[in-house]
């Protein structure tokens, strides 16, 4: 009986090192940064430039450039990480009172 019960918590520390491991190889795997990923400023900074200047000089949601955007571990990055890099560019954030706008916050450049 000794060596049967010797037998299972031999098992049972094998299995958890092995769970460990595999739960180490995933973390690493989920936290992997996209190949093609650059930091949110370059990223702004490029987007401005392929745009043509009636486009680059108008209010922007921040839906539409975190959709233009691409995320470092995601598909696109979070509001709050474009926020900081529009800010650190010299963007500030209005809000859009006009009929069509209702309301809405927008990013304009601050020339």
């Amino acid at each position: 009986m000794k060596t049967y019960i010797k037998e299972l918590k031999a098992k049972t520390i094998e299995a958890e090192h092995r769970r460990e491991q595999s739960n180490a190889k995933s973390r690493d795997t989920e936290m992997r940064v996209s190949p093609d990923w650059a930091p949110l400023t370059e990223q702004v900074i490029t987007l401005m430039r392929n745009l043509p200047p009636a486009q680059r000089e108008r209010p922007w949601a921040m839906e539409e450039l975190c959709l233009r955007l691409k995320g470092k571990f995601e598909r696109h990055p979070h509001p709050m990480h474009v926020g900081n890099a529009l800010r650190s560019l010299g963007w500030v954030q209005m809000r859009d009172w006009t009929n069509a706008g209702g309301g809405r916050r927008v990013w304009v450049k601050r020339d």
